[in-house]
């Protein structure tokens, strides 16, 4: 099924479809509405002296961005004015609640990082890196952690011959951080580069903090504890993260699910609701009805589009796109989609990457699979032509499939898009 939607023809418009990644320019469209292009997010080390060492608080407010190097500059802040013992150690984790994924997200996707979930605990991305190897045949792959002390995996991946019929890898979650790779590798097979999330973040973070702290040489000997709703101490130090504008423009370029989600969840908390998916998506359908959109049959499950519950159609985008245009608090946003054949998600989309599209789409992709979509604009001089393209129930057969993986030819959706935007270019006065 395609939909598709321009200034002069349009095409099942009002037809419910999955959004995919789309999703995040309703996302953005409503963050920076209801916070503004300078908010930013203010991560907080509270702190009361005593004899017995500096009792700290850290009030963590899910900045996506958050890392470990912020968190050890906010230590060695509080060591500077206060000395390196510290006594104990309250961890504030209440600013989002309820599930860490939304209702509709595949359950297979957990554990690798594009799905890793949004907390109140965000550092590092929630991901680690590996890479997988084959070994000699009938033996164990060589699998490498890049930090095994955060994720643990039991690796059961056995190397077979390259005549082996077609192997695959099968990721299995477990509690606590602990994971299990299973299945088969060929042994002709190059490094497979893996990203994991993690699904523990307490745990996760505990490990986090207690690095930091050994590199800021702070001394504390006690258990890190987990409360919500800690009031902050009198004496404290803050992180603040870039503004919004800027982490926005990550999400939209590199299709960032981690900062959708976590943007989508402070929208609700900033309006002293409950930090959850169905908070937020109550707080989005508000903002965008207030804009005059109609979302009365739309389907909004979270801010990144990895649910597949998340129904929106053609024409709802498009009203979107219309919105960048015509409010000047929206337009900055424009210049913030990836660029055909230049950056982020568009570099190497293989419809785009040629004249006269390549350098003239600003658009945000959404793939998952059997999802297709394209929302953006096209730009020609000083003109902008906004356009939504939507591709549901997408299927190859193995003979197309094989020519697309091999490129030995362009995807039939990509070459269906790549035709229209063409002719949506040649449609400008």
């Amino acid at each position: 099924m395609i939909s598709f939607v321009s200034p002069d023809s349009s095409q099942h418009a009002d037809l419910l479809l999955t959004p995919a990644s789309t999703l995040k320019v309703v996302t953005a469209t409503v963050a920076l509405k209801q916070l503004g292009k300078n908010y930013r997010y203010t991560t907080k080390l509270s702190i009361k002296p005593s004899d017995k060492g500096m009792h700290l608080r850290l009030h963590m407010r899910g900045d996506p961005s958050f890392t470990s190097q912020d968190l050890v500059t906010l230590l060695n802040k509080a060591k500077t004015r206060f000395g390196s013992k510290v006594a104990s150690i309250q961890v504030d984790d209440s600013e989002f609640t309820g599930h860490n994924r939304s209702q509709g997200q595949v359950w297979n996707d957990i554990g690798i990082c594009f799905a890793a979930p949004a907390s109140s605990l965000n550092i590092d991305n929630n991901c680690i890196n590996g890479n997988l190897k084959p070994g000699k045949v009938g033996q164990l792959s060589r699998l490498h952690i890049s930090d095994s002390s955060l994720l643990n995996i039991d690796n059961q991946i056995i190397t077979v011959s390259q005549n082996h019929p077609d192997c695959e890898q099968n990721l299995r979650v477990g509690d606590h951080n602990q994971y299990s790779l299973q299945g088969c590798i060929k042994a002709d097979s190059g490094m497979m580069p893996l990203r994991f999330s993690i699904n523990d973040e307490q745990r996760y973070f505990s490990t986090k903090l207690k690095r930091s702290l050994a590199r800021s040489g702070l001394s504390f000997k006690g258990n890190i504890s987990y409360q919500q709703q800690l009031s902050p101490y009198s004496e404290s130090v803050n992180h603040l993260s870039a503004p919004l504008l800027e982490l926005l423009e990550y999400m939209l370029v590199e299709s960032d699910n981690l900062t959708a989600d976590s943007v989508f969840k402070t929208l609700a908390r900033e309006q002293q609701r409950a930090g959850t998916y169905q908070q937020a998506s109550k707080v989005v359908v508000e903002q965008l009805s207030a804009l005059g959109l109609d979302l009365s049959r739309a389907q909004i499950r979270d801010g990144s589009g990895l649910s597949r519950e998340n129904l929106i159609s053609a024409n709802l985008l498009y009203q979107v796109m219309q919105l960048w245009q015509s409010d000047p608090q929206l337009q900055a946003l424009i210049k913030r989609l990836p660029i055909a054949g230049q950056t982020g998600t568009l570099k190497y989309r293989r419809s785009l990457t040629r004249a006269p599209l390549k350098a003239q789409v600003l658009a945000k992709s959404g793939y998952v699979n059997g999802v297709v979509n394209l929302v953006g604009f096209i730009e020609k001089g000083d003109q902008l032509r906004p356009f939504v393209l939507m591709a549901n129930g997408v299927s190859l057969n193995e003979q197309e499939a094989t020519a697309v993986k091999k490129r030995q030819t362009l995807h039939p959706i990509l070459r269906y898009e790549k035709e229209w935007l063409e002719q949506q270019w040649q449609a400008f006065n």
